[in-house]
């Protein structure tokens, strides 16, 4: 007996293998880091909110530090 392979058949379950991967691995990526730190400025401060956590920090506009402009996240 011979066995046929049809080729729009393997081509759609090959797409449709790659999109259950993607998608697999999207919803396993954690990005609760992106967007986490805001900035905001005012009569020469500039505070860095830090949104989960409600944390607020303060420093002058003129020079801030580069420790103030990195972000606190726990490793």
């Amino acid at each position: 007996m011979r066995n046929k392979t049809n080729i729009r058949t393997l081509l759609i379950g090959t797409a449709l293998g790659a999109l259950l991967v993607l998608s697999i691995a999207a919803a396993t990526t954690q990005t609760s880091a992106y967007g986490r730190f805001q900035l905001a400025t005012g009569e020469g401060y500039i505070f860095k909110i830090d949104t989960t956590t409600g944390q607020v920090w303060k420093s002058f506009t003129t020079n801030p530090s580069a420790g103030f402009m990195s972000a606190n996240v726990d490793k």
